[in-house]
């Protein structure tokens, strides 16, 4: 069984920067955002064509896709084939569920809702069948919701609220991540939250990590779990 890892925030708070740590020889990215990555030598590290212009899961390890099924399908054939790789990231989900809600959009009546959450659980739960030296890091959206009057940030569902009150994709993740961006002076740092302050969906095993804050370095958290997990 595959390690996950749910990585959670707004825009532009450093999700996918903290990618930049990681090996790429060993990491695969599954693009639902279509965007490219925000740290340098990115075209250099993640290749997305061949020499003939065309992805190819054998040496590519940057896939541009919305459908559910590419993204399964990939991630079985890294599992099955690539042994070279240890990470997979799925940057970001949310934008997987807003490519079906848009193609869906004209779609009359509550079904779509149902399939679209139908997608969400069977991606997330296919990551349990990886082979067990892979870790799948899921980057998602949040959104604000109020709770008996306190605002906290949960997980973020274009269109719907069947995947946020049913599927409950946070309950399936033993490690959350939140993004955090602090003001210090004139200076702007940018972390991971680990635990839940009553606020927020962060959440992970007491140690595992150095405090409730710490720097968005994926490495840096990969190393953390692998020495807690070993003793």
């Amino acid at each position: 069984m595959a390690n996950k890892i749910l990585v959670t925030g707004y825009s532009g708070t450093g999700k996918t920067f903290s990618l930049g740590t990681l090996d790429p020889k060993e990491t695969f990215i599954i693009c639902p955002d279509e965007k490219a990555p925000p740290f340098r030598g990115w075209k250099k590290n993640y290749i997305m064509k061949n020499d003939q212009g065309l992805f190819d899961p054998k040496t590519c390890n940057y896939f541009k896709t919305t459908n559910w099924e590419h993204i399964k399908s990939a991630m079985n054939f890294v599992s099955n084939s690539r042994p070279d790789i240890k990470v997979i990231v799925i940057d970001t989900i949310t934008y997987a569920m807003i490519g079906e809600f848009m193609e869906k959009a004209k779609t009359v009546g509550f079904a779509k809702f149902t399939e679209m959450g139908d997608n969400v659980y069977k991606t997330l739960k296919s990551i349990d069948g990886l082979r067990e030296d892979l870790t799948v890091v899921v980057m998602a959206h949040t959104e604000v919701k109020a709770f008996n009057g306190v605002d906290r940030t949960v997980f973020g569902v274009p269109g719907g609220k069947l995947v946020q009150d049913v599927v409950k994709p946070e309950g399936m993740f033993l490690y959350i991540l939140e993004t955090i961006v602090e003001k210090k002076g004139n200076e702007i740092t940018y972390g991971f939250m680990t635990q839940n302050n009553t606020t927020n969906m962060a959440k992970s095993p007491e140690g595992m990590f150095a405090g409730p804050i710490i720097p968005n370095d994926m490495k840096a958290v990969l190393e953390a779990i692998k020495k807690y997990e070993e003793g």
